[in-house]
């Protein structure tokens, strides 16, 4: 699919819900998180293993069944003889299918960066599915949310680049409160053809709090 198609196809995924949502408001949702990752490299025939925190933000904004996603993220990872500092943000698109599916669209990217070196980007335009499932209803959920790139670029060295990811975890809510903390596991890849890649995986903390 290009870039064309997906841009048509989500104006008129927007044209077609314009009427039936206007007379909704918009909602929006604030979150934070903080993780704990692991990045495996393998560049040539290292294959480093780094250690570290992320600290990321998040911005949802739902209007009926439209929904928007900002999220933005840095952080750093070590070893005993290595350091890499990590950026990584994504801007999506969702529709909510039914009331526990999701589809999403958008650009995904993440950033190493070594000290003396040039950065290492990884851009991906993606889609994906988020469900979501009643445990304990009203009060605990679980989630689920996988995505494929179908178009991706790395920087460095220059060359096409496929990705994915998936995140799951579990969803409380807070009695009387707007507030939602959630636990995932996370683990997204980034790959060249020639096999060369890089794969990040984390546990992560996070709480959402839905503005009135």
């Amino acid at each position: 699919m290009s870039r064309r198609l997906l841009l048509a196809a989500s104006l008129a995924m927007l044209a077609f819900t314009a009427n039936a949502q206007a007379q909704s408001r918009w909602t929006l949702t604030l979150g934070a998180a903080a993780s704990r990752e692991i990045a495996h490299s393998l560049f040539g025939s290292a294959l480093p293993r780094l250690s570290g925190s992320l600290l990321s933000g998040e911005a949802i904004a739902t209007r009926g069944r439209l929904v928007a996603r900002v999220r933005y993220g840095q952080g750093r990872v070590t070893s005993d003889t290595a350091a890499r500092d990590i950026v990584q943000g994504e801007l999506l698109a969702g529709y909510q299918v039914r009331p526990w599916l999701q589809v999403w669209l958008g650009p995904r990217a993440r950033t190493f960066v070594t000290s003396g070196l040039s950065d290492r980007r990884w851009l991906f335009w993606t889609a994906g599915l988020g469900a979501r499932g009643g445990i304990f209803p009203g009060r605990v959920d679980s989630f689920a949310e996988l995505w494929l790139g179908f178009s991706g670029r790395l920087n460095r060295p220059a060359g096409s680049a496929s990705g994915r990811g998936v995140e799951l975890g579990l969803e409380a809510m807070v009695p009387k409160r707007p507030l939602r903390l959630r636990l995932s596991y996370i683990v997204e890849q980034g790959r060249l053809d020639d096999g060369r890649r890089d794969t990040v995986e984390g546990l992560a903390l996070a709480a959402r709090y839905q503005l009135r």
